[in-house]
Parts: structure tokens; C-alpha cells; sequence
């Protein structure tokens, strides 16, 4: 009968990097197919997506793990990435709009 290891085997980072490449792999697809489609901003609020989704992730890595200074770096700057659209104020509630593909009007 094998004898059971007293370390458990941590998989947070190979979770981390099949999530992260999942992500990826599916917005490269669709990022693929609005080029095609000519549907420029489309692309961008996919591109917008995935990395909110890759923030999430790693965010997530962050508070369970842990990360060295500069990987907390890296996260913190796709953050402000990720959070830049949001603090352009209305100008920025309606480049999210365009990028998702939303019906905007100007009056």
C-alpha cells in the first residue's frame, strides 16, 4: 500500500496558467473574428474583457498564494489598465459602451 505524502501538492499555479491561457486562447479567437468582421471596436471591448477576466484571475492568485514585488507590480498596472476607461468619467462610460457593441445616441 503506498504511504500518503505528509506536503499536499498545491496546483494554484498551474490553475493560474490553464485559466489564464483559456482566457486567452478564447479572446484571440474572438478577437480574430470581429477583425474579420471589421467590427474594430468590438475587438478592443474584447480585448478590454479578457483582461478584466485575467485581472480577476490573478487577483484571485494574489490573495490565495501570494505574489513576489514585482508580480504584485504587474497586476496592480493591468489593473489601472483594466479600471482606465472607467476613470474617464462619461467620455469613458461610452468608449465601454462602443467597445461591448452597445447602441449609443447623442442627443
Amino acid at each position: 500500500m503506498p504511504r500518503s505524502t505528509s506536503d499536499p501538492v498545491t496546483t494554484g499555479r498551474a490553475l493560474l496558467g490553464v485559466g489564464s491561457l483559456l482566457i486567452l486562447m478564447a479572446g484571440v479567437l474572438l478577437l480574430v473574428l470581429r477583425i474579420a468582421q471589421q467590427n474594430y471596436m468590438m475587438a478592443l471591448g474584447v480585448v478590454w474583457v479578457a483582461n478584466g477576466l485575467t485581472l480577476i484571475l490573478h487577483a484571485l492568485y494574489w490573495w490565495r498564494y501570494g505574489l513576489s514585488r514585482r508580480w504584485k507590480v504587474a497586476v496592480v498596472l493591468q489593473g489601472m489598465l483594466t479600471m482606465a476607461p472607467l476613470l474617464l468619467g462619461e467620455y469613458g462610460l461610452v468608449l465601454i459602451f462602443f467597445m461591448l457593441g452597445g447602441a449609443v445616441r447623442f442627443w
